[in-house]
């Protein structure tokens, strides 16, 4: 009778301890014009900035992505974070649209963001 109880610990330890996953911390970024329509071939730029809006270079964080058809650009992190996303499209020589905002990730949700594109944000 020992042994059963021993071996029925023992299986429930090993259940509990093998149902562990690493958490995710996803981010997709949607990108609009004033039209709200989507954009498709923007850059999109995650990173940490300092208090006076710099990029840190030297953070562990900073990646880009090009929007795809839908105006989606996804990312994957190791760790939870505050960060800073800017979005910007050249059209041609003198035309540009951009956006910025910034997001806080939490464990196991994927974060969705919109960010509106536009020629008066490229200051």
């Amino acid at each position: 009778m020992k042994r059963i109880y021993t071996l029925l610990i023992l299986l429930t330890t090993l259940a509990c301890f093998s149902c562990y996953e690493d958490p995710f911390f996803k981010l997709k970024v949607f990108v609009v014009d004033q039209d709200l329509n989507t954009v498709e071939g923007a850059e999109v730029v995650i990173s940490v900035q300092d208090d006076q809006g710099q990029i840190i270079e030297h953070a562990t964080v900073f990646q880009s992505s090009i929007t795809d058809y839908n105006g989606l650009a996804s990312f994957d992190f190791d760790n939870l974070g505050f960060f800073s996303i800017q979005v910007q499209k050249i059209y041609g020589p003198y035309q540009m649209i951009c956006g910025n905002s910034s997001v806080s990730l939490e464990e196991n949700i994927t974060k969705e963001i919109t960010i509106l594109a536009t020629e008066s944000n490229c200051d």
